[in-house]
């Protein structure tokens, strides 16, 4: 029976260990499972969507090899309006013949132009660079040859999101693409399969000699031997050749001892170091026969417990994990995430300075445009002709505050709002003190309206509006929440958005006096304090101080760019519009004439004496425009001005 136990544990302990080898090698299954696509066409894009990609297990990768290609990431409804222009192809998940599907989708049809010409498809285009992407590789980034290099993405992607495949938009999509899973390599079971093989193979060995014990305890000396195993120490302690045992089962050299009364030799030490010498080996066997399975047993734990891919983790089993279903909302979702933002900011803001550097307006209407693209172009225009003319606008940084807004929608056109940090370029020039002694002023936050009109086009700057100092910015909703874009004809506010800047402007014109004044906040109101009827009243004021005869006026109107109205979430809006300030001087028939020269000549060309000048300045305005329940009056938060353009 002894036997029977021992073969059992030893015969368990090897199903275990073969199985936690197999664990590791044969029965692990593939580390990869690779689907490739077959896209032969003249598609050049093809998306797949990540409900797609959940359908095998593991690690989905998107690989590349050779030509220019390029993987992106993006919400399902911002992938598919981008391509939707474009012949492309979509792809889907063949479990059974694993293998992926193509289907070719043709172009939207485009709209015929109002004059009635024929409709022209759009040409496709390179989606690098592109604010719609969560995130983009390409095989240009990786800096190796196009013809050599390969690209691996992996992606995780949510059911909603979806991957964009393509090459340089001229091109077809790379034909040699594919779909690779990597499988989850961890074994939780190998570890204690092995330890358990381990633990059966020690007990095995333990009944076994066992076993041996008991049959070999018969075949001894009966007498003299005590202790545990006494048929194993009887089996290992047999009496060297030559050296017979007495038959009382004493040592030859005792019973010689005993019988002629004297030692057993003429030396007696040398039978009892021959016998201590012995007995020293046997123990030292004995150690080691019992040393190997503990060895053994040590490098069995030692390989299994140095990596915790043989072990179980708590809270690793997925099928245990609760999901929680998101929960259904009827409210737009927010388009651009955290890291979309922080993207498009960086960007417009190395746009930008590039730009300023370069006084260049090319470089600025890539993310420019509007009445903030007109004003920075103006600007230019002037300072390469007079280096040191005095305005200069802020630049614009990447660092932002914390005051932003995000329209919610699935549609375009979408409007961001978001304020950041500027800094001056001659404040650098200057160092800490100007010329006089005193410290510049400090660069003022910006205010940036945002909009991006086709999902093909990036968000474009419409205006930037310095904020005034000391103000407070009114309460508004989560970036994260969103928020609504506002019709120009809403009634719910205390003026519609459409008619602000029309009413501004006659306040401009006219006064604080006037009944359009009523609606404003304009107690220490700058622009009413340095521009429109205070400025043509203090300049005609002065000319006739000096006799001439120039009369001097100033007429003001909303500009032609559509207001931009955001709903703060908490009620009311922040309003930005524009409104063009028309500062004229005519000479009124008399002799004296206005002079056009510095700034008027570099913008206009126009120089010496003129019978009428005409000199628009655009003032891009930010207000806050309150609720009519709330009973407060329009706030002008910032304010921009720039002379934009001359005439005679």
């Amino acid at each position: 029976m002894r036997y029977v136990l021992a073969i059992a544990a030893l015969v368990i302990s090897g199903v275990l260990l073969l199985l936690g080898i197999g664990q590791r090698t044969f029965l692990a299954g593939p580390s990869e499972i690779s689907f490739p696509i077959e896209t032969n066409s003249e598609a050049g894009y093809a998306f797949v969507d990540g409900s797609e990609l959940a359908k095998v297990p593991g690690q989905a990768n998107i690989v590349l090899k050779g030509g220019q290609g390029f993987v992106a990431t993006g919400q399902t409804r911002d992938v598919e309006g981008w391509v939707e222009p474009y012949l492309h192809a979509e792809l889907s998940v063949d479990t059974k013949q694993k293998r992926l599907l193509s289907a070719l989708i043709a172009p939207a049809v485009v709209d015929a132009p109002e004059d009635g010409g024929e409709a022209v498809a759009p040409e496709p285009i390179d989606p690098r660079g592109s604010d719609l992407w969560l995130e983009e590789r390409s095989i240009d980034d990786d800096g190796q040859s196009a013809d050599a290099s390969t690209l691996r993405v992996p992606v995780a992607l949510d059911a909603d999101h979806s991957v964009l495949i393509a090459s340089n938009g001229e091109d077809p999509v790379p034909s040699d693409v594919s779909l690779v899973w990597v499988q989850d390599r961890n074994t939780p079971w190998a570890g204690p399969l092995l330890v358990g093989g381990a633990l059966f193979a020690v007990l095995g060995g333990v009944l076994y000699l066992l076993a041996i014990d008991h049959n070999r305890r018969g075949l001894g000396p009966r007498r003299g031997r005590r202790g545990p195993l006494q048929g194993i120490r009887n089996a290992f302690g047999r009496p060297a050749r030559g050296a017979a045992a007495a038959p009382d089962g004493r040592d030859s050299g005792e019973a010689q001892l005993h019988e002629g009364g004297g030692s057993a030799s003429s030396d007696p030490a040398k039978p009892e170091s021959g016998t201590a010498s012995m007995r020293s080996l046997r123990r030292s066997r004995l150690r080691r026969g019992f040393a190997i399975p503990a060895l053994g047993l040590a490098a069995v734990v030692g390989l299994t417990g140095c990596s915790p891919s043989y072990w179980p983790q708590p809270g690793s089993n997925s099928s245990e994990k609760e999901t929680v279903a998101p929960t259904p909302s009827s409210a737009a979702p927010v388009p651009v995430t955290d890291g979309q933002l922080d993207r498009i900011v960086e960007r417009v803001s190395a746009v930008a300075n590039e730009a300023d550097d370069a006084l260049s307006a090319d470089i600025l209407s890539e993310r420019f445009t509007g009445d903030a693209l007109a004003q920075r172009t103006a600007n230019y225009k002037i300072r390469a002709s007079m280096p040191d003319y005095s305005v200069v606008p802020p630049r614009i940084t990447d660092q932002e505050l914390d005051y932003e807004l995000v329209q919610s929608t699935e549609s375009w056109p979408r409007t961001l709002f978001v304020t950041v940090a500027s800094s001056r370029e001659d404040a650098n020039k200057q160092g800490a003190e100007n010329a006089d002694g005193e410290t510049p002023a400090a660069s003022p936050s910006l205010a940036l309206v945002l909009t991006q009109e086709t999902p093909q086009q990036n968000y474009q700057v419409s205006r930037v509006i310095a904020l005034r100092g000391g103000i407070s910015m009114p309460q508004a909703a989560p970036a994260e929440e969103g928020t609504a874009l506002l019709a120009n004809d809403i009634e719910s506010l205390v003026l519609p958005p459409g008619e602000v800047g029309a009413q501004f402007a006659a306040v401009l014109q006219g006064g604080p006096d006037v009944p359009e004044a009523e609606a404003f906040d304009i107690a220490d109101d700058p622009l009413l304090q340095h521009y429109g009827k205070t400025l043509a009243e203090q300049a005609q004021a002065q000319s006739d101080a000096k006799g001439q005869t120039m009369a001097y006026s100033v007429a003001a109107r909303q500009g032609d760019e559509e207001p931009v109205a955001l709903s703060t979430g908490v009620g009311g809006a922040l309003v930005a519009t524009t409104v063009i300030e028309e500062q004229i001087v005519d000479a009124a028939g008399g002799r004296y004439k206005p002079q056009a020269n510095g700034a008027v000549t570099a913008l206009s060309g126009l120089s010496g004496e003129q019978g009428r000048l005409v000199q628009e300045v655009a003032h891009q305005l930010l207000f806050f425009v309150p609720s009519k329940t709330d009973g407060s009056k329009i706030q002008l938060l910032g304010v921009t001005s720039e002379l934009v353009g001359v005439r005679n």
